[in-house]
Order: C-alpha cells, then structure tokens, then sequence
C-alpha cells in the first residue's frame, strides 16, 4: 500500500517515524513531563502578550476570560501527552487549525505555540532521574508527537485556506459575471431603439451574463395601482411571470412585498433568504418550487418616479451583499437613464433636436443653460451694430440657501421656476434668459437703450413674494451688468464682468452694480498684494507694534494691544491697506497664528525681565471659526512661563453673534487656558444685551467711532454711559478706543470710564519706542522691572 493511499494519521505516524514506542513512553511519563504546569502558563502567557498578533486582542478581553485561555493551552498540552490520537481527536485538532484560520492567526504563531510547549518539556526531562539513552528517546517521542499535533493543525489550516480561495474564486467568479452583465446591460442601451427591445434585451443578458434563474421587467399601470409583466426571461420560464402578481398598494398583501416596496421607496430591495422573508408569502409557493434562494428588486426612474422594476432571482441564498447591490442599483440608474433617453426620443419626431435640447437646457426651468447663453452672447457680439453694445445681466436669488431649508428642495425648486417664469415674461422682447446656477440667472441683449427700464423691472417684479403651496415666500434679487462692443470682448469676458459685478454689489448691499475697469483693476491688485503678503509673512517682513492700554483716572499703564505692521522700504503698512486681500482666505489664519505666537514670546520675555505687560490681541473670524483653534492655542501656550492674565483675545461683536454656539466653547476654552477675553467694537454689531450677557467675555471695548466723535455727537454720550451701566452690571471691564485728545479723555473720566487707549495717550510703537515711552510715563508700571525689560522684538 503507497503512502498516499493510507489514511491520514496512519501516513502521518509513519512520515514523521512516530511508533507505539513512542507513545507508551509519553503516557508513561506524562505526569513527569506536565510537571510545574503553572510555569508552562506563564511561559504561554508571556508568549501571547508579546505576541503583535494577539497582543491587542487579549488585553482587551476580562482577567478569568484570559486566564481561562491560558489554563486551556496547558489542559490542552497534558490531552497531547496523555492521550492516545485517534481519528477522532485528529479532526478535532484539523478542526482547531481551521479556527485559528478563520480568526486570522498565523501558522508561526502556531508553531511559536508548539515551541513553547517543547521548551517547557525539555525542561522536564532534564529533571527526570533516567539514564541519557531513555531521556533521548523520551524527547524523540515528545518532538515526534508535537510535530504529529502541529501537522494535523497545518492541515486544518491549509483546508481553512483552500475554503477561504474556494469561496474568494465564486465570489470573484459571481462578481465578473456581474460586470459582464453590467457592460452587456451598457451595450443593450446603446443599441435598443425602443423600449421593449431594450427591456427583452436587459433580461435575456441578466440570464446569459448574470447566471440568474429568472429576470423580470414590469411597467407600472398608475390607473390599476398594478406592475404588469412586460418582459421576462429564464430556463423553464412557462408562465412564471405571469403568476407574480404585484400591486402598488402597501395595504394589501400584493403590495407588501419587495417589488411594491422598492417602487413606493424608489430604493432597491433586497431579499436574501425567500424562505424567512415573511412579505413573500403570497409568493412562497412558487419561488420555493423554482429553487429561488434571494431575489432583488431596483426601482427603474423615469423623469423622477418609479415607472417599472426590474427583479432578478438567483439560486443561492445570500447572494447580494453589499457590493453587488450597489451594482445592480448602477444598472438600474443606467437604465433609468435610458428610459429618459427613449422616452424623449418617443415623444420627439427629431432625435437630433432633442439631443442638443438635453445638452443646451436646463431641465428644471426649460431655460438655455450656460453654454448656450455663452454661445447666444457671442452670436450678439457679431451681429450687433456699429456704435450699439451688447448687455449681459447675472440676477441671483439672495437667500435661496435658507429658503430650500426652511420650505424644502421640492418647493425651492418651485420658487425657481416661478422666477424663471417671472423674468421670461419680463425679458421676452429685451432678450434671452438663462439659468447658469442654482439660483443665478443670465440675461443677454443688444438692446441697450432699453437696459435701464428693464433693470427697474426686474428689481420690481423680484420684490413681489412667490406664493408657493399656500406660503408666501420673499424674494430679493441682486444684479451684476456688464456691456461691451463686438471686437473689445467675447462673451466669457462679459459674463466674468457681470459676475464681479454682482459680487461688489453683494459685498456693497445693493440692488445692482454697473462693471467698470477699477473693478477688474483691483482684482489683480488684490491679488498681486495676496501673493506678496504670503511672501513677506514667510520672509520675516511683518512686526508688531504696541499701544498702551492706561487707567484714565490714575495714568497707570494696564496693557498694551498688539497690532501688525507690514515692513516696507518706504515705511510700514497698517493692517487696513491689505487686511481686505487676505481676510477671507487662509492666510488670514497664518497672520493670526503669527501674531499669537509673537505676543507670546514678547509677554514672556518681558515677564521674564520683571516686566508684567499684558497683551491683547484681535482675532479673526476665520481663526475663531477653524475647529483647531482651541489646540493651536492650547500647543502654543505649552510649556511656556506665562502668567494667566498676561495674554488677551479681543473678538469682533459681529462674530460673537454668527457664531455664537461655538463662541461660547471656544472662548471659555480660553478662559480655561488663563487667557482674557475682550469684546472689540462694542456697539457696532446690533446685538441684544441678553445675547451678549451669555457670552464669556471679561472686558468690552467702546467703538471708537463712539469715542472719537463724543464732544460733537450729543447722542454717543448716551450710548456709553449705557454701555458703563451694562459693564457694571455684568461685571465686566470697560474700556475706551479711539481717545484722540485730552478733552475726550476728560469726558470719559466724567462719564464714569476708567480704561482707554488712543493716539492722544500713544499710537501704536515698535518695541524699542514703547519701552522708552514707559520709562517717560508720567505713572510708571505698577513693577519695578521697566529698567532691565529687554529690547528684544
């Protein structure tokens, strides 16, 4: 008999020399050998604690249930020992292999497992009172039978693979088939001429690519509530189809089932296992009797509703997982597709016209789209008169954003196609109009002697609400208006123009702009100066000055307020002349990140000299707004000597009231940090003093159009002693900006203000300046360490 032909362990036993020998050795010593079994568990458990492929999931698990796995390893060693192995306790060992498999251990892992069974044997031996020749049989046996349990394992592992490749292949196998069906199902759409070709096609490939039992098309009749068969396919099909019976109604038993379901829902439909699925009890008979194990049923759209299912049923149970399913969802949308495309193509003499008709309008208003209108404006640019212009309008809706939250997208849509309508009307003798955005709309004319009326027109008729469903919904519409003659543009330049001119009248709040040339002209400037600033940031270019905070009524210095400055050659630049280049964009944040970490070095070494200046600092809305403020604060301040108190957040009111939930967070995060917090611009945001008595802030800072314009403005007194009441009664410091002479600094001390700033104490002054300004302070600091305080920038 050929070693192939034995049975498994027989040719185990005689390929590893494993002999009866052999065993009766191990069971006469096997108590010796599992001798000290608590260090054999410890030796085990040392292995799989360090161990990168059982580490992390053992650690996680209780005490007893670790434990309980390591007394099991040793009860299993001393089975090995003691017990002869019979057929029976070899499969449990293959079957044990099979499960480290699945759990995704590896076989030197196993192996590693069986080295520190021999370790711990030899061991044993060693401490065994037997002459050499027993001891080296004794470990021959050990070694023998270890190897015996470790092949037996490596068998049941490889089967685990050879299962896991087997079920990979038909998966794959099932998979490719799928997306054969899927380009069959592609090529059936771009040869079928009708519909019904194309649903024969789609089933009859569903068979012959797809490998299903059956596939079934039904239309949706609206008037019977009913899904009748249109086309089916199928080995043995007989009248298969004709017994699904199917209804659209969720209260009957016909319509409860997953092709009623998926074409109520518009969703695809999914049913694993026909024999649990209690909604196909209608059905059950006659799936059964086919040998259908899962089905699916995809809703196919047209123009936006469920007009017909596809269902296909397949032999195995569990056959559509995830992957599958969103295939046979892609197939159904690309039929849909098709659907619209023939149904167009049906009701359309002229297939040509209807083509350039989806691909050159708009399909929610009917309006041209953007290419078309840029084609219609070049058409003006060539034909329009010597002498005469060709006008471009780009209307947007304001506010549309919060209209389709607040009503919904359906009825936003039909707040769109009402002012579609609106300006249709309007224009129809002036010019085209177009829909080029969600909300945004272009009218094109060469009649620009009639701009001005229609312009008012338009402003009008955007003002009057649109009554939707029984709302009542305002509207209000910006316009941006650009011209130009045939030769000095084309119509994409026409079309940016009007663009930047509504987004100046956006950023202006008014009705509409006229382009000019200044517009475009500081577009690059911004541009230009965006691109240097970035450059000059990173070159070092930017410093900061100082302005001194003081106690009015004692001139004691409390504080000074950090502001940047742009080093020029001809001098330094103020914030004002490139903060509109770069506030909306990130480098806005990198300036703040800058000057936060430059305060902070200042206020530091100066702490460090003996000098305790606090520093305030204005935050942008871009930087209070970014989720990672709070860390990038809380990294920078890490490991630094700063005193609480010593550093100051000063957030613009209008920011406080946008963004007040977060705010609120952010800044007490702050607070948590030592960090002051100061309203800025107090009085110049609208906001109620209940909204403001919430927010966690220390100090409020007056306006300094307030202040500035105190003496002549007889109602800005008013206002600040207001705004001293709600200081004192929140509890919060007051302080006044913009102090531009000593008749102001009289008039706040008397209206009760004892905190302020401006350039009638002192304008804002590099570091070197500022320090020889305190030593020539009428009040020095309240310390003693103004004298030694480094220069240092």
């Amino acid at each position: 008999m050929s070693i192939e032909s034995l049975p498994p362990l027989e040719s185990l036993y005689r390929y590893v020399g494993l002999r009866a020998q052999h065993l009766a050795l191990l069971a006469e010593h096997a108590e010796q050998l599992l001798g000290n079994p608590d260090a054999l568990g410890k030796t085990f458990y040392w292995y799989l604690l360090k161990n990168t492929e059982t580490a992390d999931s053992l650690l996680a698990l209780p005490s007893e249930r670790l434990n309980g796995l390591v007394t099991s390893q040793v009860r299993y060693f001393g089975v090995l020992l003691r017990q002869p192995l019979d057929v029976a306790q070899a499969e449990r060992v293959r079957a044990l292999g099979a499960l480290h498999h699945r759990l995704g251990i590896s076989m030197v892992w196993m192996t590693g497992a069986y080295e520190r069974y021999l370790i711990h044997t030899q061991e044993r031996i060693e401490d065994l009172d037997l002459p050499l020749p027993s001891r080296r049989l004794l470990e021959e046996a050990v070694r023998k039978r270890v190897l015996v349990d470790m092949m037996l394992q490596l068998q049941g592992y490889q089967h685990g693979l050879d299962s896991y490749a087997e079920a990979q292949q038909q998966y794959l196998r099932s998979m490719s088939r799928l997306y054969a069906l899927s380009s069959s199902v592609s090529l059936a759409i771009v040869h079928a001429t009708d519909r019904r070709a194309l649903f024969d096609a789609i089933c009859r490939v569903c068979i012959e690519e797809g490998g299903f039992r059956y596939a079934m098309i039904g239309w949706v009749d609206e008037a019977s509530e009913l899904v009748e068969p249109v086309s089916a396919a199928g080995a043995d099909l007989g009248d298969f189809a004709d017994r699904i019976h199917v209804s659209l109604r969720a209260d009957t038993a016909f319509g409860q089932g997953p092709t009623g379901r998926a074409l109520r829902s518009g969703q695809i439909e999914v049913v694993n296992n026909v024999c649990e699925d209690s909604s196909l009890e209608p059905w059950r008979p006659l799936l059964e009797a086919q040998g259908i194990g899962s089905m699916v049923v995809a809703p196919l759209m047209l123009h936006g509703r469920a007009a017909a299912s596809l269902a296909v049923y397949a032999h195995e149970p569990d056959f559509f997982d995830t992957s599958k399913r969103q295939l046979m969802a892609t197939l159904a949308s690309e039929i849909g597709h098709a659907l619209e495309r023939l149904d167009a193509v049906e009701r359309s003499t002229r297939a040509e016209q209807k083509v350039a008709y989806l691909t050159s309008y708009d399909a929610l208003t009917g309006l041209p789209n953007r290419q078309l209108m840029l084609d219609r404006i070049d058409q003006l640019l060539m034909y329009v008169h010597e002498g005469y212009e060709v006008v471009v309008l780009t209307l947007v809706l304001e506010g549309f954003d919060e209209i389709n939250a607040r009503i919904g997208h359906a009825r936003g849509d039909m707040v769109l196609c009402e002012v579609a309508r609106r300006i249709s009307r309007l224009v129809q003798t002036f010019g085209s109009v177009g829909r080029v955005g969600t909300a945004r709309f272009l009218i094109a004319s060469d009649r620009s002697t009639q701009l001005e009326g229609v312009l008012a027109d338009l402003l009008a008729v955007m003002q009057v609400p649109v009554h939707c469903q029984g709302d009542r919904i305002p509207v209000r519409a910006t316009l941006g208006v650009a011209s130009g003659q045939a030769g000095s543009c084309d119509a994409s330049t026409l079309l940016r123009r009007s663009d930047l001119a509504l987004t100046r009248a956006r950023s202006t709040g008014r009705d509409y702009r006229y382009f000019d040339e200044d517009m475009d002209a500081e577009i690059h400037r911004r541009h230009a100066l965006r691109n240097a600033f970035a450059d000059a940031l990173g070159n070092g270019e930017m410093e900061l000055f100082y302005q001194p905070r003081i106690h009015l009524e004692t001139q004691e210095i409390l504080g000074v307020e950090a502001l940047v400055r742009w080093r020029q050659e001809e001098g330094h630049l103020a914030p004002g002349a490139f903060f509109p280049a770069i506030e909306a964009t990130d480098l806005m944040r990198d300036l703040d990140r800058w000057v936060i970490r430059q305060a902070i070095r200042q206020a530091v070494r100066w702490q460090a000299s003996g000098l305790d200046l606090p520093i305030s600092i204005n935050l942008s809305a871009q930087t209070l707004g970014h989720p990672t403020f709070v860390n990038e604060v809380t990294a920078l301040l890490r490991g630094t000597p700063l005193a609480p108190g010593m550093l100051e957040f000063e957030v613009l009111e209008t920011v406080s009231q946008q963004q007040a939930e977060a705010v609120i967070d952010r800044l007490e995060a702050c607070r948590r940090l030592g960090i002051v917090v100061a309203l800025d611009d107090f009085g110049t945001g609208a906001s109620s003093l209940v909204h403001l008595q919430q927010l966690p802030f220390d100090a409020l800072k007056i306006d300094q159009r307030f202040v500035q314009h105190l003496l002549e403005v007889p109602g800005n007194e008013a206002i600040i002693r207001s705004m001293q009441a709600f200081a004192q009664h929140s509890g919060r410091r007051l302080v006044a900006e913009g102090i531009e002479s000593r008749q102001i600094w009289d008039r706040l001390r008397a209206l009760g203000c004892t905190e302020g700033q401006g350039y009638g104490i002192s304008p804002p002054l590099p570091v070197d300046a500022l320090l020889q300004w305190l030593k020539a302070w009428p009040l020095s600091v309240r310390n003693s360490g103004l004298a030694e305080a480094s220069p240092a920038a």
